[in-house]
């Protein structure tokens, strides 16, 4: 989705093909492709009746006016083939003289001298190299990468870097603070026809049949995320705008990598958007190869925990309705036997998973604010010539996907970059 930067008044995310009308825009050309997905499924329209049948609208365009209601997702993709950054971006940078790519490199620590930013030192097939800016450094190493590169650079907490006998550079609090992610729980059905990814992936005919339908027309399972349907809904009484995210997948899975179950299934996530919740990131050593410590603190604020109570009952409401019941033989997860409000704390608890939606730890803040890491124009607080442009810098979570609002983060910087070096 894409989502306003907060310091300007441009969208700086256009799209390819596919629709979007946010704030009365439509944009038909740009780098990045969106599109609207390329399979309809049986399950994900069972999922949207159902969620009307329960009183939530029926949302065609999640980017457009009103975020709120189910639908299918609009992807990243043209073609029907994933259209990453690399794709968007990098393929036609990469042909200009002055731009290089390393691969197989570790960068070990910015090089800092008089307070400013001069270089990086890297480290590839085991000889260590420098590399040294005429201009600015950049660090786009995402929310774990970007402030773990900071506190081997000397830049964060004094107290925190003496203890891993790091030479305090700057002593900037906020790095590596205010970790936020989306979390979610699965909720997974055994269904009564074999009509899910589950069934097709076991059946060999229907597994060549999904790799000739990709080849020959660029549709079906393969142009599809793991969520093909959702949706953004009030949950919390009191909730004046959505605060849950339904992802509907029509296959079912413990955890992601461990193959899909071996019977008939589909899953319903509920996902919270806003968590209070914070955690932090802290390297264990000066070794730029060890990785860092990972604090989320999920449920760490008792709204958090009563959200997951009320989404989970959400969510069973959704499901007893009579367009999904036609296809639910079991409630697999959480299982009939998790009933009271300790029972479903319970599981969340024990069940929850990331959404991969990290960010938050090179906050973006005023100056009063301890936590602030960096300015408005994504500068580093204390050292010259050095930015942080990722989905590090986000002072609070996006009520959405944040692929979107990172590549527009880039952008952002990007025009910070030019305007400043004129």
């Amino acid at each position: 989705m894409a989502e306003r930067f907060p310091s300007s008044n441009r969208y700086f995310l256009t799209v390819a093909n596919g629709r979007s009308q946010h704030a009365g825009l439509s944009h038909t050309k740009g780098p990045l492709g969106v599109a609207n997905i390329r399979l309809n499924h049986e399950l994900c329209e069972a999922f949207i009746a159902a969620s009307q049948e329960a009183g939530i609208m029926r949302n065609d365009d999640f980017n457009g006016a009103d975020q709120e209601g189910v639908g299918y997702y609009q992807m990243t993709e043209r073609n029907g083939l994933r259209c990453s950054t690399a794709v968007a971006y990098l393929r036609d940078a990469e042909k200009r003289l002055n731009f290089k790519i390393e691969t197989h490199a570790l960068v070990n620590r910015v090089l800092v001298e008089n307070k400013k930013a001069i270089g990086i030192e890297y480290t590839q097939n085991g000889q260590v190299h420098k590399a040294m800016a005429s201009g600015e450094v950049i660090l786009s190493a995402g929310s774990i990468g970007s402030p773990q590169i900071l506190q081997l650079s000397g830049i964060a907490a004094g107290d925190m870097l003496k203890s891993k006998g790091i030479e305090v550079i700057h002593n900037l609090e906020g790095v590596g603070k205010n970790l936020q992610d989306h979390l979610q729980v699965r909720m997974i059905y055994k269904c009564k026809r074999p009509v899910s990814i589950n069934d097709t992936v076991r059946n060999p005919f229907k597994k060549a049949m999904i790799g000739l339908e990709f080849i020959f027309n660029r549709s079906g399972v393969l142009t599809i995320g793991a969520g093909q349907a959702g949706g953004f809904v009030k949950v919390m009484p009191g909730a004046d705008k959505p605060d849950m995210q339904f992802h509907f997948m029509t296959m079912s899975a413990d955890k992601p990598g461990q193959g899909l179950h071996k019977f008939s299934a589909f899953t319903s996530t509920v996902c919270q958007l806003r968590p209070e919740s914070r955690g932090h990131i802290e390297i264990k050593s000066s070794d730029p190869v060890e990785k860092p410590g990972l604090h989320p603190n999920y449920l760490s604020e008792e709204v958090d925990c009563n959200f997951f109570v009320e989404a989970l009952k959400f969510g069973r409401n959704v499901a007893a309705q009579p367009s999904l019941q036609a296809y639910i033989s079991e409630e697999f997860e959480p299982g009939i036997h998790v009933q009271t409000d300790e029972e479903l704390l319970a599981h969340t608890r024990k069940k929850a998973t990331t959404v991969f939606h990290p960010v938050g730890t090179c906050k973006m803040a005023p100056e009063s604010d301890r936590g602030s890491v960096v300015d408005e124009r994504l500068r580093v607080r204390g050292i010259e010539s050095l930015r942080v442009i990722d989905a590090s810098i986000m002072p609070t979570l996006t009520s959405g996907n944040t692929n979107a609002p990172a590549i527009m983060i880039g952008e952002q910087g990007a025009d910070f970059i030019k305007a400043d070096a004129c």
